[in-house]
């Protein structure tokens, strides 16, 4: 169950981390894909303990309706709030917009002006609610011509996966100041809960509440991945 990893987190993100201090616009996400982690195996009253405040329910142009409304009951029961997490070819961003979700489209590529119709198209149909792009962190992984979809977007989420990127928790800092400056108000950090893509070991708990002091005075929030797409220790 996903109470395994929260229980983790539980003194880590609720009120002993300050995230009452931080105001209601400071946004501490976590990704879920019900198809390893089914929405009626997960307990939101624990989410909202760990100090969550915001879910990203990956679906698709089949199942978006069914998974999100199920998510949505819960989320608003203790007060979360949902956004759909959606990958380029989502046909449907304009009908989960009036169910009043956001929407996260991810978009991990090395061309991204290619994306950028895509990209305008979906923030036309998510008037009204939030829209963010899931991308590669630019200058850590290429350029990835954030100038250009900073304006098309509420936030943008970098996976700042520091693993990944062979970055310590200073170079996290250095990042975030940096972009920061370049794009207030619009970065949201994602941060990894293992060691790396070759590594999937959870990291000590320390190591993250690390990461997310590192990342907290210079962004919006962050949201927190699990590889496996929230798939703890082989158990949705």
């Amino acid at each position: 169950m996903i109470l395994s990893f929260l229980i983790i987190f539980t003194l880590l993100l609720g009120i002993n981390w300050g995230i009452s201090s931080l105001g209601g616009g400071f946004i501490v996400g976590y990704y879920i894909n019900p198809s390893i982690t089914p929405i009626s195996e997960i307990n939101f009253n624990d989410l909202k303990s760990a100090g969550i405040t915001d879910i990203y329910v990956l679906v698709s142009n089949d199942n978006y309706q069914s998974v999100l409304s199920a998510a949505k009951i819960k989320a608003d029961a203790v007060g979360i709030r949902t956004n759909a997490w959606v990958y380029p070819g989502f046909n449907y961003a304009s009908q989960v917009a009036h169910m009043n979700i956001g929407v996260q489209l991810d978009v991990e590529t090395y061309d991204m002006p290619a994306y950028i119709p895509q990209i305008k198209a979906m923030r036309s149909a998510t008037q009204g609610v939030k829209f963010s792009l899931s991308v590669k962190p630019d200058g850590w992984d290429g350029n990835q011509y954030y100038y250009l979809i900073a304006p098309l977007c509420d936030y943008i989420v970098p996976m700042l996966y520091t693993g990944d990127y062979g970055q310590s928790t200073t170079g996290l800092t250095n990042w975030v100041k940096i972009n920061s400056i370049i794009y207030p108000g619009k970065i949201v950090a994602g941060l990894e809960t293992y060691q790396s893509d070759q590594n999937t070991t959870s990291k000590n708990p320390n190591t993250t509440l690390a990461e997310i002091k590192a990342v907290k005075p210079y962004t919006h929030g962050v949201i927190l991945f699990r590889y496996g797409l929230s798939n703890i220790n082989g158990v949705g």
